[in-house]
C-alpha cells in the first residue's frame, strides 16, 4: 500500500507540496518532478520508521505469549492509526531531512539487494530439494521443463541485450559489450561447476533460474542507462515495464522472506530461538503434578497457560526490518536512485549510471554468492554448510 501511495504522490503531489513553504525553500527552479521525488523520500521514510520501530521494540520476543509479540500479533486499528501517523510527520520535516535519508536509503536499498540474493538461492534450493524428493517422474519432468525454458530464455536474452545495447552505427560500446559477456560467461561458469561430481549440492535447476535472474539484472542494469546514451539502442520503450518487474521482485522477495521464515526460524532470525539451539529455556511452561507427586501432561498440555510459553515460528524483529528496508529499495527504484538533480524530467524513471552500476555490481554478487554456495562444502570440508 505504501509504494502504490508514494506512486500516487510521485506523479500528482506537486501542486499540496509547492504550498508547503519549508518543502518549497530551495535554491533554483525545482521542477514538479523533484516535488514528487520529496513526496516518494517522505513516505518512504515514514515506513521505515514504523517498521524499524516494530523490529526494535520486538527484539528478544521468544515466546507468542509475551506482551510484546502482541504488537506483532494483532492491535490492528492501533497499527494502521501509527502508519497514517507516521506517513504525515515527515512531511513536517525540512528538506535536509529528506535529502539525508535519500542517501542513506541507498545504503539500505544495497543490504535489501543483498537480502534479495539470499532470497533467491534459497528458493531455488528449496524448490529443487522439494520437487526431487517426492521421487515421481511427473514432477523429476516438471524441473527438467522449467530447466530448458529458463535456460531457452537466458539464451534469448543474451542475444536481445546484443541486439539492442550494442547497436549498429553506436560505436564499440565496449562496456556494454563488456557487461553482457560477463553476464553469459558467468551462466557457463556456475552451470559447469554445479555439475562436478565433487559437488554435492549441484544442480542445473537452480544454475538455470539464477542464469535467468543474471540476465534479468543485466537488461535491467543496461536499461537504465540515460536515455541519450548511443549504446542504449531500446531508449524508454521498456523503461516502464522495467520498473514494474523490479517493484514485483521486491514485494515478492519480501512476501517469500516472511513465509520462509515461518518454516525455517534459523534462515530470517537475528538470534538463535529456544527451539533451534537444543538449550533448555529459563522459562519453561508450567506442567500439572498430580497427587502422588507425578507431572500430569495431559492437564499440563490443556492448561491455558502453556499458550504462553509457546515459542515463536520465526524472529519478528527480522520480519520488520525486512519491511523497513524495503521502503527504502521502493523509494530508489521511483526515484531513479536519489538523484540529486532539481531539474530533473518526469520521464527519468530508474534512469541513470547510479542505476547501471547499482545493478550490474548486484548482478556479480549474485554470481559469486550462487558460485560459493556449491565450491564452499568442497573447499571448506569440516563445515556444515546443509540447509
Amino acid at each position: 500500500l505504501s509504494i502504490f501511495l508514494a506512486w500516487l504522490l510521485r506523479d500528482h503531489a506537486y501542486p499540496i507540496l509547492k504550498k508547503i513553504p519549508w518543502i518549497d525553500h530551495v535554491v533554483g527552479n525545482p521542477s514538479p518532478e523533484w516535488f514528487g521525488k520529496q513526496a516518494v523520500y517522505r513516505v518512504s521514510m515514514g515506513n521505515f520508521a514504523f517498521f524499524g520501530l516494530l523490529s526494535f521494540l520486538l527484539i528478544g520476543v521468544k515466546y507468542k505469549g509475551e506482551s510484546r509479540a502482541k504488537l506483532h500479533q494483532g492491535g490492528w486499528f492501533l497499527k494502521i492509526c501509527l502508519w497514517l501517523l507516521f506517513n504525515i510527520i515527515p512531511f513536517f520535516l525540512p528538506n535536509g531531512v529528506a535529502s539525508f535519508y535519500s542517501h542513506a536509503a541507498r545504503f539500505g536499498s544495497g543490504l535489501f539487494i543483498v537480502i534479495q540474493m539470499l532470497i533467491l538461492l534459497d528458493f531455488t534450493h528449496a524448490w529443487n530439494d522439494s520437487w526431487v524428493s517426492k521421487e515421481s517422474n511427473a514432477w523429476l519432468a516438471g524441473l527438467l521443463g522449467i530447466t530448458v525454458a529458463s535456460f531457452g530464455l537466458s539464451i534469448a536474452g543474451i542475444a536481445v541485450l546484443y541486439h539492442y545495447f550494442h547497436p549498429a552505427g553506436a560505436g564499440k560500446c565496449s562496456m556494454n559489450v563488456t557487461f553482457v559477456t560477463l553476464t553469459l560467461v558467468a551462466a557457463i561458469l556456475f552451470s559447469v561447476i554445479s555439475l562436478l561430481p565433487k559437488v554435492d549440492r549441484g544442480s542445473l535447476f537452480p544454475s538455470a533460474i539464477i542464469a535467468l535472474y543474471t540476465v534479468y539484472l543485466c537488461f535491467s542494469a543496461l536499461a537504465s542507462e540515460p536515455l541519450d546514451y548511443a549504446c542504449n539502442g531500446m531508449g524508454d520503450s521498456m523503461q516502464s515495464s522495467n520498473m514494474w518487474i523490479g517493484m514485483i521482485i521486491a514485494l515478492l522477495s519480501v512476501v517469500y522472506s516472511a513465509l520462509r521464515a515461518s518454516e525455517c526460524s534459523e534462515s530470517f532470525s537475528l538470534e538463535a530461538s529456544p527451539t533451534s539451539t537444543g538449550l533448555t529455556p529459563i522459562l519453561s511452561a508450567p506442567k500439572a503434578v498430580t497427587a502422588d507427586g507425578k507431572e500430569d501432561q495431559e492437564m499440563g498440555s490443556n492448561d491455558s497457560d502453556d499458550g504462553d510459553f509457546e515459542p515463536v515460528e520465526y524472529s519478528y524483529s527480522f520480519f520488520h526490518i525486512v519491511f523497513a528496508l524495503a521502503s527504502m529499495y521502493s523509494a530508489m527504484i521511483l526515484t531513479s536512485w536519489a538523484s540529486a538533480s532539481v531539474e530533473e524530467s518526469k520521464d527519468s524513471v530508474d534512469i541513470g549510471w547510479t542505476s547501471v552500476w547499482v545493478k550490474i555490481v548486484s548482478q556479480w554478487m549474485m554470481s559469486a554468492l550462487y558460485i560459493w554456495t556449491l565450491v564452499a562444502p568442497v573447499v571448506l570440508k569440516d563445515r556444515d554448510f546443509s540447509f
